[in-house]
């Protein structure tokens, strides 16, 4: 009896593999008629070349990246003050300043 359980839980996780195989492969065609016809990139190819960027990176010299792997900031371009870090920025703090007026409810 114990065969039959064996035999059962291997042709289950047979299926299962057959299932996630046939699963990626429609993706894969999916995704590649999407890239065709649309001209976007599937996401897992973007992610892979960020990784790739980063993996030659590293071997040239550490974790920072550079403009020509294509991390640029928020506005595409680097200046002197990016590389600036600031922790605190002090203000005195006045007990008498103005407040706003509290909110009406209504």
């Amino acid at each position: 009896m114990n065969w039959i359980a064996k035999i059962f839980m291997a042709l289950l996780g047979l299926a299962f593999l057959v299932a996630l195989l046939f699963g990626v492969a429609c993706y894969t065609v999916y995704a590649t008629l999407r890239w065709l016809l649309t001209g976007r990139k599937p996401q897992v190819v973007l992610v892979w070349q960020q990784f790739s960027a980063m993996r030659q990176n590293f071997k040239q010299g550490g974790f920072r990246a550079g403009p020509s792997q294509g991390f640029e900031g928020p506005r595409g371009h680097h200046s002197a003050h990016d590389d600036q870090v600031v922790d605190v920025e002090v203000r005195e703090v006045v007990e008498d300043a103005p407040r706003l007026p509290p909110r009406k409810p209504g």
